[in-house]
Order: C-alpha cells, then sequence, then structure tokens
C-alpha cells in the first residue's frame, strides 16, 4: 500500500503498482520492483535445492511430524511442517551441489523435552520391524507410561508407516507391521516417545537402515 503524504503529488511512501517510494536522507527514493533478471547465483541455486530435498522428506512424514513437532509450536505462529523444516534444513544437508542428499542418521522427525530412547534397537523380520530400548522395571510414574512412536521412511516411493501410540516405555519393545510390498524395499527407521497425556514427546532417535 502507497502513502501519499502531501496530496497527489506530495511525498509518497510504500508501494503503488510496480513502484515503491521510501524516504532515504530526507529525500523521496522510488524504485521499481520485480522478478530479477540476473540468473541465480550457486549460493541461491544451492539454496534452493536444500529446501527442496526437505521439503519433499518432510511432506512425505507430515502424518508423524505434525504429532512428533506439535508440542514445540508454543508462542512460534509457526506450524509443525514448518519448524521440522527449519530445524532439519540446518543439520541433515550433506554433499556438495548439485550433488546434495537427505543425511537421515541426522533427520529429527520429533522433538521435545522428553527423555529419548536409550540404546534403541530396530531388527527387522519377515513382516514386521521389531523395535527395542532399555527399560527398568523400577521407572518412575509418568515416565513409565510415556508411548513408543515408530515409523518406517521409503523414500524411493515416498511413502511412510508409522504408529504414533505403541507399548509403553516400560514395556521395553513393540513391532511395526509392514505392508507386503514394502518390506523389500529400501527403509529408514526412526522412534520416539510421546507423552500418555500427548502434552509432550522426546528428540527421535535414528535405529537404521533396512536394503540399502
Amino acid at each position: 500500500m502507497g502513502i501519499a503524504n502531501n496530496g497527489l503529488f506530495g511525498g509518497h511512501t510504500g508501494k503503488i503498482g510496480d513502484l515503491v517510494f521510501y524516504e532515504l536522507n530526507g529525500k523521496t527514493v522510488v524504485r521499481s520492483i520485480g522478478k530479477s533478471q540476473k540468473p541465480p547465483t550457486e549460493n541461491q541455486q544451492r539454496a534452493q535445492t536444500d529446501m527442496k530435498i526437505v521439503s519433499e522428506t518432510i511432506k512425505t512424514l507430515r502424518p508423524f511430524i505434525e504429532l512428533g513437532f506439535s508440542t514445540m509450536i508454543g508462542e512460534t505462529g509457526m506450524n509443525t511442517h514448518n519448524l521440522a523444516i527449519k530445524y532439519n534444513i540446518k543439520n541433515v544437508i550433506k554433499g556438495t551441489y548439485p550433488n546434495q542428499e537427505i543425511a537421515y542418521d541426522k533427520l529429527l522427525v520429533s522433538k521435545g523435552l522428553l527423555k529419548p530412547a536409550q540404546n534403541c534397537l530396530t531388527i527387522q523380520t519377515t513382516e514386521t520391524l521389531q523395535f527395542s530400548w532399555d527399560t527398568n522395571p523400577q521407572m518412575a510414574w509418568p515416565e513409565s507410561t510415556d508411548q513408543v512412536m515408530m515409523v518406517a521412511y521409503f523414500p524411493a516411493s515416498k511413502k511412510i508407516v508409522y504408529a504414533l501410540y505403541g507399548n509403553s516405555r516400560l514395556s521395553g519393545s513393540d513391532e511395526l507391521n509392514i505392508p507386503e510390498d514394502l518390506r523389500g524395499e529400501y527403509m529408514e527407521t526412526y522412534a520416539s516417545f510421546i507423552a500418555a497425556d500427548r502434552k509432550n514427546v522426546a528428540d527421535s532417535i535414528y535405529t537404521g537402515s533396512f536394503n540399502a
């Protein structure tokens, strides 16, 4: 929006059409706006590629991310998708332009204040992924009631298989059933915990790849 400070032909500020007016050293300055005709620099191209590959990954994982980053929203004004991108884009890119890749062992699919899974291990069986983690019969409440969250991400087909409210932390293990058509496909796996009252989650733990 433009503002005519002194009538139609007086000083303007703001945007009017394709022109932007602003004050500089006591004078009204005007510049045109529009798409740059300059080719993007290599740094700009790298940043665009980084954003593209991270966004595509987060988009596929969105059903899991929506819960995994939900407790981090607070007063940020951001949604879970954007929060996940903001964190991960700084941490998960490996390689140099134009050959960047996702470092899946750095990818975070949930973030929060709960204690992460300790010594989490995943084993692929004929039909499932078996997740296990350290537990303690003397584990205090409410930590003992945290529930495991499990996800398998399939980069080639852009699919995920996940469970949001699995067995308790106290149980020490759970299984994720994998559909028959995905059992031989390359997958990356992660585990986390969510509080029984759904008010907090843990940072996710990378639990390995299969069929790479």
